[in-house]
């Protein structure tokens, strides 16, 4: 099959290799999404309590981070990026549907570690996949358009489950309507089955690479590369204020976790979710536009402001309205953040590091996930989740000041131009 041609249309830059990609991503992020907002009751029903919900996106996030810069690095020397792809999918899409065979806390922390090992291995050559698809004008409508089409995974794959739960629940209306704590074991036996059916989307994300994935742009030569241990300096000082805010971001399990705390329901939960998601997709849409605009550096701080205001709100709430509301004005802060930063990174990067600067750019929001996620839940069990909340807007508050005091930024309102 011949490389993607452009676009034709209003969007020219959505070629069929960023077409393909993002599909993929949409159906990986179905499975992955229609067990998360039942991991939480899932966790309390095997005996689990916050610090264990810490660990599961904390752990996982740090495995696929020390794999992104290894992965990162064989790609840069080999130009081969699509077995990554395809492994680190079809890994991820055998792997995620265990989470149903899972009998204690510590299990469910094991598989999510093992899915997002998948994660860790294709990452940096996807990121680098798109940058080669995109132009220095479009960067940011390019991770854009890929970070919208992670969150309608994310909003299908909630709506999924909850079909599913009608179709496999004996008493529909007793199971999505009660309150998760305590949790019902025959509520936990049903969301059991619907885990194992993870692996359907799965299957046809790897489909789709097969079919449609193939490499593009130019291929990095092994003898010409002088690889290091260390980061490449171009993006190191993108780097430091990612890392400070990162440690400051807990799972959003956390947020559902305080939903939950006030008696919200099953039903309840899915639909908040799956909600949520559809917020990060507008996000995104308009997040990544605006990059190409004013620079990636003015979208990244937009968002990051956006996420110390909503957790001190967060901190305060009380009420179930006033949570919901909360918790989908949240959304917008992973449109307005995660694609700009890629785009960013994608700016300052070598051309021949490409997919290495990405695994830095993993690594770094992946490995400080596990303390940030410990952090987190040591203090909401410590002193409770108003101070959780509050430390984590003041560290991405800190993280915001220090992008705009690094040097060798791009400044707001330029665009990129390597």
């Amino acid at each position: 099959m011949p490389s993607p041609r452009p676009g034709s249309g209003p969007w020219p830059w959505l070629t069929r290799q960023v077409l393909a990609l993002g599909l993929v991503s949409l159906l990986t992020d179905m499975g992955t999404e229609m067990g998360m907002p039942l991991l939480p009751a899932l966790i309390t029903g095997l005996g689990g309590g916050a610090v264990a919900l810490g660990l599961i996106d904390g752990l996982a996030d740090a495995v696929a981070a020390l794999l992104q810069v290894f992965a990162g690095r064989r790609t840069d020397r080999t130009g081969k990026r699509r077995p990554w792809v395809l492994f680190g999918y079809g890994f991820s899409g055998l792997i995620r549907p265990l989470f149903g065979l899972a009998a204690a806390p510590w299990q469910v922390v094991a598989v999510r570690s093992a899915d997002r090992v998948g994660k860790g291995l294709r990452k940096p050559s996807r990121d680098s996949l798109l940058e080669a698809a995109a132009g220095p004008e479009t960067r940011g409508r390019v991770f854009g358009f890929h970070d919208a089409m992670d969150n309608a995974g994310q909003m299908l794959g909630p709506l999924l489950a909850l079909a599913l739960l009608a179709f496999f629940a004996g008493d529909l209306r007793k199971m999505l309507l009660c309150a998760i704590v305590p949790v019902d074991p025959a509520l936990v036996a049903v969301m059991r089955t619907v885990l194992l059916c993870a692996i359907v989307p799965g299957a046809l994300a790897l489909l789709v690479v097969l079919a449609w994935v193939r490499e593009e742009g130019p291929r990095a030569q092994p003898k010409a590369l002088v690889m290091t241990w260390a980061p490449p300096k171009e993006i190191l000082p993108v780097l430091i204020p990612i890392a400070l805010f990162t440690l400051g971001n807990a799972s959003d399990l956390f947020l559902l976790l305080k939903v939950q705390g006030v008696g919200a329901s099953i039903l309840g939960l899915v639909l908040l979710w799956s909600a949520f998601a559809a917020v990060k997709v507008l996000g995104a849409l308009l997040g990544g536009p605006l990059a190409d605009r004013l620079g990636a550096r003015a979208a990244i701080s937009l968002g990051w402001a956006w996420y110390g205001i909503v957790y001190l709100a967060f901190a305060h709430a009380g009420s179930l309205k006033a949570m919901v509301f909360i918790f989908l004005a949240y959304g917008l802060f992973h449109g307005f953040s995660e694609g700009p930063q890629k785009a960013l990174v994608g700016s300052l990067a070598p051309k021949k590091l490409k997919a290495t600067c990405f695994g830095w750019l993993g690594l770094t929001t992946g490995l400080l996930a596990l303390p940030a996620g410990l952090l987190f839940g040591g203090l909401w069990q410590w002193k409770g989740p108003a101070l959780a909340f509050s430390v984590g807007a003041a560290l991405a508050l800190g993280g915001l000041a220090l992008l705009w005091l690094a040097p060798s930024v791009e400044p707001a309102g330029a665009r990129a131009r390597r």
